[in-house]
């Protein structure tokens, strides 16, 4: 993350219940990438009552590029889309199980193998991701996400989805 000044990288904690703002720049149409924030999870989604290895481990660093979700709405995207974030997860590190109940969420890798496990009606299915390769979660369904042993790169969109 060498082109993020450290002004706008934060901890999970202290961007979500804290009061960050998502960009610091004029203008919504264009943004530049070192005013938008960068949030550490370690790790992300931590389960720790998920399956042994499945609970979640490692850093992921996540910059919001839009974000719709409640506790960070910019009001800039009328379409149902919750957020748009560039991702990278250290080698080997994982975020945990965790279940989708209103939203899809499409993952595009751009670096990396991604191993992604997605569990639907008591049925379960592991993929590896190379580059170039999606990934994408429906309601209802439950994700476990594993960079190899490179890290990975990859663009997640999530979009709430009409009852």
């Amino acid at each position: 993350m060498s082109y993020k000044p450290s002004s706008r990288i934060f901890k999970d904690s202290d961007f979500h219940q804290g009061e960050a703002p998502l960009y610091l720049g004029e203008g919504y149409s264009f943004k530049h990438g070192e005013k938008m924030a960068t949030v550490v999870y370690q790790p992300a989604h931590p389960n720790p009552s998920a399956p042994q290895g499945m609970q979640g481990e490692g850093r992921l660093d996540g910059t919001w590029i839009y974000s719709e979700e409640p506790d960070k709405a910019e009001n800039i995207l009328s379409s149902g889309i919750e957020l748009v974030m560039d991702s990278h997860l250290e080698p080997n590190a994982s975020i945990g199980l965790h279940q989708h109940t209103a939203t899809e969420e499409v993952y595009y890798l751009l670096s990396g193998e991604l191993h992604v496990t997605v569990i639907h009606d008591q049925q379960q299915c592991t993929q590896v991701l190379q580059v170039g390769d999606s990934h994408c979660i429906h309601p209802g369904q439950s994700h476990f996400v594993k960079a190899g042993d490179e890290g990975a790169r990859f663009i997640v969109v999530a979009a709430k989805v009409n009852p």
